[in-house]
C-alpha cells in the first residue's frame, strides 16, 4: 500500500493568497476530527450520472451580452450539458391582441444553448395567460402548439417539454390541483400533433407539472386525473418539481411569514422522494419506472440566505451544499437533479459565474467561476463509472460525503464537508481498495483540485478565482492506495489518478 498525505504546497499557498472571506461563524472551530472515506474499485454501482451535465440558464432577458462568452467557457471547461433548462413565455411570443407570433426574443437565446447542451428542456410557460389572462384550457392550446411546433422546427435539439413551473404557487390562487390537469391534457396533445406533423428524429416529451416541491396535496389529484383519463395519447414522460425544501401548501399567498423548511439543514431528506413517487404510481397501478426531473436543485431558494448582511461566506456553503443534494437524488435511480443556475438575474447565491463582483459588488466577470461553479468543474473531471465509496463521518446529511468512479482513461475520488453553517473540520484518509489490474503496481500521476475559504474561491483571491490544482505526484500504487486530506467546513476536494503519461 502507498500512502501520501496531502499538504498545500507553497505554490499553493501563494494561490490562496489574498482577503479571507469573511468568517459565517463566530464560534472558535473545533477540533480536526478523523473519517475514514472507503473506495472498491473492484465493484461498479453502474453509469455516473454526472449531474454538472444538468444545469438551467435563467431566461432569454437575463445577461444576454453575456452570453455568448458564457457558453464558450462553459464547454471549454468540460461543462458542455447534456440537459439544459430553458424558458419560454408563452404570453411574450403571442400576441393575443392581433394573433401573431414574433420569436425574435428567443431566436438568439435557443441558438446559443443548442451550442451548450445536446438536448434542451423547455419550460412552455402559460402562467400569464392561465392566471392573469383567465384563458382556459381550449384557448392555451393553440397557442402552445404553433410555439412548440415552431421552436422544435427552428431548434431541432429540444427534447423535453415541461408543462409548468411552479403551479403550486405561481397559479394555486386561480387552480385546483385536480383542475391542473385539464390544461396539463392540452399539452399532451399539442406534443402528439408536433410529433406527428414534424416527425423529428428525436420526438418531443413532455412531463411536469414543474411543482416547487415534492408535494402530495398536489401530485396526488394530479395523477388521479392521469390515471382516469380514457384518452389513448395521454403521456407523462417525466414527473418533475424542485429541490429546495418544504413550503406551505398551495394558497398562492406572499404577504406574511412562510414557514420554510429547508433541506439545507439536512440534504439526505430528499432520500426519500424517489419512494414516495414510486408509492403513488403503483398505487394507482401507473408505470413506477417514470423518471424524476428536479429541475432546479439549491440550497437557497427564493431570496434566502444564511448571512443576510455579506454573501461570500454563503457562496461557499452552496458549492458543498449542491453536490450534497444531488449526492442523495443520485441515491435513487430514475431522479436526475438539475442544477440552478449560471447566472441568477438577482440572487448572486445562486450564480455558478461571477455576475455581481468586484469592488462594487456589481460587475459581470466573463470567464471566472464562483465557488458553486468551480464545485461543478471539479465533478466534470469525475469519471464515468460510479463504484462504491463509504464514508465514515456522514449523519443525517452532514459531514463528509465521498464520490468514487473510473474508467478506462483512470480514477477519481470526490470528498467535501458538508457543514452548512458548522465548523467541524476533518482529517480524511481516503482508502481505495481492487484498483484495476492495468493501474496497480504502475506509475500515476495523482492530481489535487481544492475548493474551500481561502482556494478556488473568487472571494478570497480574484486572480486565482477559478478551480485550483493544489498537488501533483507520481505514485505507484499497488492493488490498494490511500490518501489523506484535511476538509475545513464547506471545502471540496478531488484525487484524480491516471497513467503517467496522460495528458491532463
Amino acid at each position: 500500500m502507498t500512502k501520501v498525505a496531502f499538504r498545500l504546497t507553497a505554490a499553493a499557498a501563494l494561490l490562496a493568497a489574498g482577503p479571507a472571506p469573511l468568517n459565517a461563524q463566530s464560534s472558535v472551530p473545533e477540533a480536526v476530527l478523523p473519517a475514514t472515506v472507503t473506495v472498491d474499485f473492484g465493484k461498479s454501482r453502474g453509469a455516473f450520472l454526472h449531474p454538472e451535465r444538468y444545469n438551467n440558464l435563467s431566461r432569454e432577458r437575463t445577461f444576454p451580452g453575456q452570453r455568448d462568452a458564457d457558453v464558450q467557457f462553459f464547454n471549454e471547461q468540460g461543462l458542455h450539458g447534456h440537459t439544459y433548462k430553458v424558458w419560454v413565455d408563452a404570453h411574450l411570443i403571442f400576441d393575443a391582441a392581433r394573433g401573431t407570433y414574433n420569436y425574435d426574443l428567443v431566436a438568439d437565446y435557443l441558438s446559443d444553448v443548442s451550442r451548450l447542451s445536446d438536448n434542451l428542456l423547455m419550460v412552455m410557460d402559460t402562467r400569464v395567460m392561465i392566471r392573469d389572462g383567465k384563458a382556459r384550457p381550449a384557448e392555451v392550446k393553440p397557442v402552445i402548439l404553433n410555439i412548440m411546433r415552431e421552436l422544435k422546427r427552428r431548434h431541432p435539439q429540444i427534447k423535453y417539454i415541461e408543462a409548468f413551473n411552479e403551479p403550486d404557487h405561481n397559479l394555486a390562487k386561480v387552480l385546483t390541483p385536480s383542475g391542473l390537469y385539464d390544461f396539463y391534457k392540452v399539452y399532451y396533445e399539442a406534443v402528439n400533433q408536433v410529433n406527428r406533423e414534424l416527425k423529428p428524429k428525436v420526438p418531443l416529451l413532455l412531463g411536469g407539472p414543474g411543482f416547487m416541491q415534492y408535494s402530495n396535496e398536489w401530485l396526488n389529484p394530479f395523477l388521479d386525473r392521469y390515471k382516469a383519463d380514457p384518452s389513448p395519447g395521454k403521456r407523462l414522460d417525466f414527473i418533475s418539481w424542485h429541490g429546495y425544501g418544504r413550503f406551505p401548501e398551495g394558497t398562492g399567498a406572499t404577504n406574511g411569514p412562510r414557514a420554510y423548511h429547508f433541506y439545507k439543514t439536512d440534504p439526505s431528506e430528499v432520500a426519500s422522494e424517489r419512494g414516495r413517487l414510486e408509492a403513488a404510481l403503483k398505487a394507482r397501478g401507473l408505470n413506477t419506472r417514470i423518471p424524476g426531473f428536479i429541475t432546479e436543485t439549491g440550497i437557497y431558494p427564493g431570496p434566502s440566505f444564511d448571512n443576510s448582511g455579506d454573501a461570500r461566506p454563503d457562496y461557499l456553503i452552496g458549492a458543498a451544499g449542491v453536490p450534497s443534494l444531488q449526492y442523495w437524488y443520485m441515491e435513487n435511480p430514475g431522479i436526475v437533479p438539475f442544477n440552478w443556475v449560471l447566472r441568477h438575474f438577482s440572487e448572486e447565491r445562486k450564480d455558478q459565474l461571477i455576475t455581481r463582483g468586484g469592488a462594487d459588488r456589481k460587475t459581470t466577470l466573463t470567464n471566472t467561476f464562483t465557488p458553486y461553479g468551480n464545485a461543478m468543474a471539479m465533478m466534470a473531471k469525475l469519471k464515468d463509472v460510479r463504484v462504491p465509496a463509504q464514508s465514515s463521518a456522514l449523519t443525517k446529511g452532514k459531514g463528509v460525503y465521498a464520490i468514487a468512479t473510473k474508467d478506462k482513461s483512470g480514477l477519481a475520488v470526490m470528498v467535501w464537508n458538508y457543514q452548512h453553517v458548522g465548523t467541524r473540520s476533518y482529517q480524511v484518509t481516503i482508502d481505495m481498495a481492487a484498483l484495476p489490474a492495468k493501474l496497480a503496481g504502475k506509475p500515476l500521476r495523482q492530481r489535487m483540485y481544492r475548493i474551500d475559504d481561502k482556494v478556488s474561491n473568487y472571494w478570497a483571491n480574484p486572480a486565482t478565482a477559478n478551480l485550483q490544482q493544489v498537488g501533483e505526484i507520481v505514485v505507484k500504487a499497488g492493488r490498494t492506495h490511500s490518501s489523506t486530506v484535511t476538509l475545513t467546513p464547506n471545502a471540496l476536494h478531488l484525487v484524480v489518478l491516471e497513467p503517467e503519461g496522460r495528458r491532463k
